[in-house]
C-alpha cells in the first residue's frame, strides 16, 4: 500500500463515513459525530484498495491542473492569472454588459471559480494552466451569475450566448 496521509473529520451534519481524494491528491476521511474513531476506521481499511486504485489514477492523469499547487505558485501565477481573466472578462462582457464590483484571483482548492450576490467575480489561479476554450467557458460562466445568480434555464441561455458547446466544456473541466 502506497503512504497516503488520511485527515481525519469528524462533522456534526454528517450521516455517513464518507472518503474523498480532492484533484491534488489529498485524502479525507468524514464522519458522523457518532460514530467511532475504531469504525472509522474499519471503514477506511475495508475501502483500502478503492483508495490506492483512484489515488493512482488521479496520478496518471496529465491534465490535472488542480494538482499543481502551493504558496509560491499562488504568488507566482497570481497577476498572470489576472490579467488572462481581465482580457477574457473585457471580451465576453461586450456580449453581456454586466457590471460586476471586483475581481480575485485566489488559491482556492476545489472551486475554478465564483460569483458573489454583490458583483465580485472570483477566479483561481490555477486557470492559467487551463486550454484556452475552458478558460474561457469558465470565464463566461461566473460572468453570466452576474445575470442569473443560480444554474437555471435562463442561466444556462445565457451561457449558451457565448460558449454553444459549453456542456462539453463543462464536463471537461469538471474531470481534470
Amino acid at each position: 500500500m502506497i503512504n497516503l496521509e488520511i485527515k481525519h473529520r469528524r462533522v456534526r451534519r454528517a450521516r455517513h463515513l464518507r472518503l474523498s481524494i480532492s484533484a491534488d491528491g489529498r485524502v479525507l476521511l468524514t464522519r458522523p459525530f457518532w460514530v467511532s474513531e475504531k469504525k472509522a476506521l474499519n471503514f477506511l481499511e475495508s475501502k483500502k484498495v478503492w483508495l490506492e486504485e483512484k489515488w493512482q489514477e488521479l496520478q496518471m492523469k496529465p491534465d490535472n491542473y488542480f494538482r499543481r499547487g502551493g504558496r509560491l505558485d499562488y504568488l507566482k501565477y497570481k497577476e498572470t492569472a489576472r490579467a488572462l481573466v481581465v482580457a477574457k472578462i473585457e471580451h465576453f462582457n461586450s456580449l453581456y454588459k454586466f457590471s460586476f464590483s471586483r475581481i480575485s484571483i485566489r488559491d482556492q482548492r476545489s472551486r475554478w471559480g465564483s460569483c458573489s450576490k454583490n458583483g465580485g467575480l472570483n477566479f483561481n489561479y490555477r486557470l492559467v494552466f487551463l486550454p484556452e476554450e475552458l478558460l474561457d467557458y469558465l470565464v463566461v460562466h461566473e460572468l453570466c451569475h452576474l445575470g442569473e445568480l443560480n444554474h437555471s434555464p435562463a442561466f444556462w441561455r445565457l451561457v449558451e450566448r457565448s460558449i454553444p458547446d459549453y456542456s462539453r466544456r463543462r464536463r471537461a473541466l469538471r474531470l481534470s
